[in-house]
Parts: structure tokens; C-alpha cells; sequence
């Protein structure tokens, strides 16, 4: 038998071939993640790889789950009926996961065969804490919103591509290894003159040149490069920030969330994430709150970049606006102003009709530099400029008087040209600062969400055990099982309540002490709730398999290798389908300990056959120490007469019918006590609901009791 740490590669997993391996590897990005995730049981983000449904993931898992376990599913579930109770179980407990991750997980918990008692101790331990947890926490709808948006990191491989970044060098050696280590992410050009260079520059936002052999000229003004001479060695976080940025921009919102839901646990006073101590909590959080889910720079963390941004996106209706304002102050200062005219102007105007413009102008300049000047000022006020950016508004109107003025578009452009270039010189500082803070947390951001995933796997567990109100039951040696005030749970998740029952089969603290048989027929009233007590039995025994609370206020169970449910047959079988029957029952005459429910055998062939079939399983079944069974069946003294064997025979009887036409029952059975079916209730009912020929009908029927 393999175990855990036999499965160290992928082709080691039974039905993972290379194809499959190279899938999952693309799929988690690296092999040891996708080992990770099938041992542990991840069904959730293995069924997000393409191509592969939900139904593979849980095959999968459980197969591999059965490798580490020594146990698989059926080894307990005995029979299609009793696999679809757990599966139904499984189906309300789903209910209760606020993520994908554990309402899928929930398929790697089965029932174990008492042979693993180890492992359901080891499980009854975790839920014992989880239903603690579940008390604490439940209630929060902050923590469980923040729960509900968390998931799988999205750990597939994906290489940034920076278009406005390019590596310069001249030599043709050091432009081979740049390529070979940053090639797949940005340019590389190999330059040899300064026109080259200048050339490159331009066409970038940001220049890093790998050598400082032609970078020692004076460059124009609009022209600015990083000198990085120690390429090889230099840490790539500095080159390529947004390689280390893109895993945590990519899962933003589950991180945040995860860095959240711990510390929220962690204040509840539950011990969590013990690895991960609050001064790296701190770190992680600092450097995630500066980044937006593009891996950009988040606004508000950088006022600078923010301010910038503010004058890129309003420069425009700035400027227009100081335009507007200039015209009409202009226009006013116009309509307002007396030409006033010396003898000399009117001679220099008759010797030189240009002279009109001057005389103008120097009349006039006075008003329009100032109002030009307010105009400035007003872009200036409004976007808060510096010194440098408010050179770019010396030239922006005309020096020469005009009216209307008109701003000069070109001074716009430059203006923006360098904001953009200070943003994108800002924002590789801030990413640079940011992925130098994440690097050596990618691990810390893994075991966290891990840890807060797996955290709502126990959650799910024990918000079910709550909202219902379980226990864990008590293990006891022998076979037994007993319990009170036990709910089924099927009924109650539809109908909200439901009438709680005492019941107890073989020896437990709660049999009397003349009725700890292991074998018992149960008998009574159609629709009296002997099914659903089948149902409660089945329900209690496999939860008890897993660990798992059960829906009784107090329960006793001796654990078992295997539980046998037969559902009721639907009308009298043919030959084949009777055979078929009789061979699926065959299993229980071995000797291993086994539980077996059955409801209505009888109906698979005439009462007196059936009768004396079921007594012959029921001998079989008595003679093993290690059996319990319940049967229920309307022969009950047709099989007592047929064996002698200690068979008890239960019984749960209607005493009528109340003013709604519903049967008055007593739900929990009455011990060795042999109830009727009384179907003259139900005809009774029926007369009581019609009229007419239907009427007449049932009162015929009514009279034959």
C-alpha cells in the first residue's frame, strides 16, 4: 500500500499521465503546487483546469485519498442506497461552506470502517473545535463576506510584458545574457552610437542601459536612462517589478480578504497561521495596499502619482477654461476701455497707418498681461503645479495682444508629454519599492490563503453541527446503537422541524434491559415514519463513520466495518430482478461486523415466500456477534412464525386521526410491541375528504374493518 510519502511526483498518482502532468503543471504552475492540491484534496481548483470537470476532480482525490488512507468510500458504504444517504448528507453539510474550495472538499470526507478508528478519532478531535469555532464566528457577516471571497490562488504561469521599458547596451555579449534573462519580458536593443541611443530613449518611457560605455555624453534634455552596469547580478524585482507584483495583483481580493479573516480569527483568540507572525502580517498588507488588481499603482498610496494624474486628466479642461475666462475678461476690459489719444500718436498713425497697432498695444498691454497672468494663475491654483510644470505655461498664451486668445496647443502636449514621463518614473519607483517588499512573502501568501481555505472546510463542518444542533455521539464497544431526541435530517432541512425520537438497537446505555437485541423488525402504520426512522438510524451511522456530529442530543454507537442499506423495492420483482436481490443480500452472511437497514423485503415476491426469506436473513445476521439490523415489515408475525431466532419486533402505531385528517402517531417506537398497520385510517381519511360515488366507494371499503 502507498502512503503520503510514497506520492512524490505526479506520474506516481494512478491516471496522471505525461499529458495530464503537463496540464496540471500549467495549470498550478509548478508540479510541487499541483501535487499539493490533489493531496490535499483541492477539488475545487482542480476542477477549474481546462477540460476537467468536477466529477474527475472528486475521482481523483478520492482515489488518491483511498492510496494515503488505506480506505476508500465503499469500503464502509456498502450499498447503492447507503452511498446515496451520505451523498445526500453531504449535499445539506455543502449547504453550510462559504467557499468553493470547501463545499468541494466536503467529498474527501467518508466513512470510515471501525479498522480506522484511528483516523475517526482524529477527525472527531478537529470537529470538537471547529463547532467552537463555528459558535464564535457564525454571526460576524463581516467575516463571512470576507470568507465568501476567497478562493484558490490563481498560481498559473503568466509572463509580463513591459512595452515601455527597453534595456540598451552597447556590447553584443552583454546583449545576449540580458536577452536570455529579460528578454521574454521587455525589449533589448544593442546601440552603438548616441543617436542610437537617443533613438531608443525616445521611443520608451523608461530606459535601463546595461553598460556605461557610451552613456557618459550629454544626452538631450528629454532624454533620461538609468545606468545599470551590474545587469547580471542585479536582483530582478528591480528590472521587472511587476513579475513579482502580477501573482499578488492577480489574486488581489483573496489576499486582502485572507490578511483580514486572520487577523479576525486571530483577535477571536483562536491560534491560526502560527508561521506567520504579525510583524510579516503587517509587511504583506503594506506592500498589497499599494497596488490595484492591474498591478498598478492604487490611488490615494502615492500623492505624488496622484497629484500627477490630476494634471493629466484635467489639463485639458483646464486650459479651455482659463481660455474662456481670458476672452471675457478681455472683451470686458475692451468694451469698458476710453482710447485716448496725444498729438504726437496722431501724427505718427498719419505718417504710418501701422503705427494704429502699436499705439494700441501700449495701450492695452497693461489689461492683457494681467489678465493672461490670471489666466495662468488659474491652471496653476487648480492643479496644484510645481515650478517645473508651471514653465510650460509661460509660452502657453501669445506674447502679442490678440482677441480672441487663443491657447497654444503644442505647450499642452509638452506639458503632458513630461507629466506622463514623471508618472511612469514614479510609478517604477513605487513597484520597485513594493516587489522588493513582497519578495520572500509569495510562500507567506500561499500558506495563508491555504490556511483560511482550509479553515472554512472545519467552518462549513461546524456552522452544519450548529444550525442543527448536533452532538458528537459516544463510542462504545459492541454493537449497539441508541440515541435520543434525534432529528432526521432529510425532514428537517425541508420542513425546519421535526417531531424528535428515543429509539435504541442492541446494548447501549439507553436500551432497558430486557431489550438489547441486535436484531429488530419494525413494524407499523403506513406513513408512520418507520422509513424516515431507517433514514435517522443510516444518517447517525454514517456521520458517526466520519467523525461527524449526529442530529440526537445525546447517542451511543459501537463502530462497525460496514453499513448495509436496502431501500424498499418498488412493487414485486420478476425472476431476474428477485435473484439479483437475493445475491445483493448474500454479503451479509459473512462474519465481519456490519449494520443493515432494510425497508420492506417483502415486497419482491408472494408475503409467505418473503416471509420465510427474511427470517432466514435475520438467523444469519443473529448468529454474528458483530450484526444489528432493523427491518421494517408488515409480516412481522408471518417471520416470527418462521424463526427462533432472538428477534425483537418494534412497533410505531397511529391512535387516529386529528381534525386536519392527519394521523395521530407516536413517532418513537414502542419496544418489542407488535403495531398495526392500520390502513383503516387512511381509508377513513379518504371518506372523510370526498363526496359522491368516491364517497361511496371508500365507505364500502370502510365497512370490510
Amino acid at each position: 500500500m502507498k502512503h503520503k510519502d510514497n506520492i512524490r511526483s505526479l506520474n506516481d498518482i494512478p491516471g496522471i499521465g505525461e499529458k495530464m502532468a503537463r496540464r496540471f503543471i500549467e495549470h498550478f504552475g509548478t508540479e510541487q503546487n499541483a501535487l499539493e492540491a490533489i493531496l490535499s484534496g483541492d477539488v475545487a481548483s482542480i476542477s477549474c483546469m481546462e477540460g476537467v470537470g468536477q466529477r474527475y476532480a472528486i475521482s481523483l482525490v478520492q482515489e488518491v485519498n483511498s492510496i494515503i488512507e488505506g480506505a476508500r468510500v465503499q469500503d464502509f458504504l456498502k450499498t447503492r442506497e447507503a452511498m446515496d444517504i451520505y451523498e445526500r448528507l453531504l449535499d445539506i453539510i455543502k449547504v453550510f461552506a462559504h467557499t468553493g474550495y470547501a463545499r468541494e472538499k466536503m467529498h474527501t470526507f467518508f466513512p470510515y470502517p471501525v479498522s480506522r478508528r484511528d483516523r475517526i478519532e482524529s477527525i472527531r478531535s478537529s470537529v470538537a473545535q471547529h463547532i467552537e469555532h463555528a459558535a464564535m464566528l457564525r454571526g460576524n457577516e463581516r467575516f463571512l463576506s470576507l470568507l465568501s471571497g476567497v478562493k484558490p490562488l490563481n498560481m498559473k504561469l503568466k509572463f509580463v510584458r513591459v512595452r515601455d521599458r527597453v534595456i540598451i547596451t552597447a556590447d553584443p555579449k552583454r546583449l545576449e545574457k540580458a536577452k536570455k534573462r529579460f528578454g521574454e519580458y521587455m525589449d533589448v536593443h544593442l546601440v552603438s552610437s548616441l543617436a542610437d541611443i537617443v533613438d531608443s530613449a525616445r521611443g520608451y518611457s523608461h530606459v535601463i542601459a546595461a553598460d556605461d560605455a557610451l552613456f557618459s555624453s550629454e544626452f538631450p534634455e528629454d532624454v533620461e536612462i538609468e545606468v545599470i552596469p551590474d545587469l547580471e547580478s542585479c536582483e530582478e524585482w528591480k528590472i521587472v517589478p511587476e513579475n513579482e507584483i502580477s501573482l499578488v495583483a492577480r489574486n488581489l481580493q483573496i489576499i486582502e480578504n485572507s490578511i483580514q479573516i486572520t487577523r479576525t480569527i486571530r483577535a477571536a483568540g483562536m491560534t491560526f497561521l502560527q508561521e506567520v507572525d504579525d510583524t510579516t502580517l503587517d509587511k504583506l498588507e503594506k506592500a498589497v495596499c499599494m497596488i490595484d488588481e492591474n498591478g498598478d499603482v492604487r490611488a490615494g498610496t502615492d500623492p505624488e502619482i496622484d497629484r500627477l494624474t490630476v494634471i493629466l486628466e484635467g489639463i485639458d479642461a483646464a486650459v479651455v477654461g482659463s481660455n474662456a475666462f481670458a476672452n471675457e475678461e478681455l472683451g470686458k476690459s475692451l468694451r469698458d476701455s476710453q482710447l485716448v489719444l496725444s498729438g504726437q500718436d496722431m501724427l505718427r498713425m498719419m505718417h504710418d497707418s501701422s503705427e494704429l497697432k502699436s499705439v494700441l498695444e501700449n495701450q492695452l498691454r497693461h489689461n492683457y498681461v494681467s489678465v493672461v497672468e490670471k489666466a495662468r494663475k488659474n491652471i496653476c491654483t487648480t492643479l496644484s503645479l510645481q515650478k517645473k510644470e508651471i514653465l510650460f505655461l509661460d509660452a502657453l498664451f501669445p506674447q502679442s495682444i490678440s482677441h480672441p486668445v487663443e491657447a497654444d496647443r503644442t505647450q499642452v502636449t509638452a506639458m503632458k508629454q513630461y507629466v506622463k514621463e514623471r508618472i511612469a518614473k514614479r510609478k517604477i519607483e513605487h513597484k520597485r519599492h513594493v516587489a522588493r517588499s513582497l519578495v520572500g512573502l509569495r510562500e507567506t501568501i500561499r500558506k495563508m490563503v491555504k490556511e483560511v481555505l482550509d479553515f472554512d472546510v472545519g467552518f462549513t463542518i461546524g456552522c452544519f453541527a450548529s444550525e442543527y444542533g448536533l452532538s458528537l455521539p459516544g463510542l462504545i464497544e459492541g454493537t449497539g446503537i441508541g440515541f435520543e431526541n434525534a432529528e432526521n435530517l432529510f425532514l428537517r432541512s425541508r420542513h425546519g422541524t421535526v417531531v424528535p425520537i428515543d429509539y435504541t438497537v442492541g446494548e447501549t446505555s439507553f436500551s432497558p434491559k430486557e431489550h438489547t437485541n441486535r436484531i429488530v423488525l419494525l413494524s407499523g402504520v403506513n406513513s408512520g415514519g418507520k422509513t424516515s426512522l431507517l433514514e435517522l438510524l443510516a444518517q447517525c451511522i454514517i456521520l458517526s463513520h466520519m467523525g461527524f456530529p449526529v442530529p440526537a442530543a445525546a447517542m451511543e454507537i459501537g463502530l462497525t466495518d460496514g453499513l448495509y442499506y436496502f431501500a424498499k423495492s418498488k412493487g414485486t420483482l420478476d425472476a431476474g430482478a428477485f435473484e439479483t436481490t437475493l445475491i445483493d443480500f448474500s454479503v451479509v452472511s459473512d462474519g465481519s461486523g456490519k449494520m443493515v437497514l432494510v425497508d420492506e423485503l417483502e415486497s419482491i415476491t408472494e408475503p409467505g415466500a418473503s416471509a420465510r426469506i427474511i427470517s432466514g436473513i435475520l438467523e444469519m445476521l443473529s448468529e454474528n456477534e458483530k450484526s444489528l439490523a432493523v427491518f421494517v415489515s408488515h409480516l412481522s408475525g408471518l417471520i416470527l412464525e418462521n424463526t427462533q431466532s432472538n428477534v425483537r419486533v418494534d412497533g410505531i402505531e397511529a391512535s387516529g386521526l386529528d381534525c386536519d385528517l392527519n394521523l395521530i402517531v407516536d413517532r418513537t417506537p414502542r419496544y418489542n410491541y407488535v403495531a398495526r398497520s392500520t390502513p383503516e385510517l387512511i381509508v377513513e381519511r379518504l371518506l372523510r375528504r370526498t363526496n359522491g360515488n368516491e364517497h361511496a366507494f371508500y365507505e364500502r371499503l370502510k365497512s370490510k374493518f
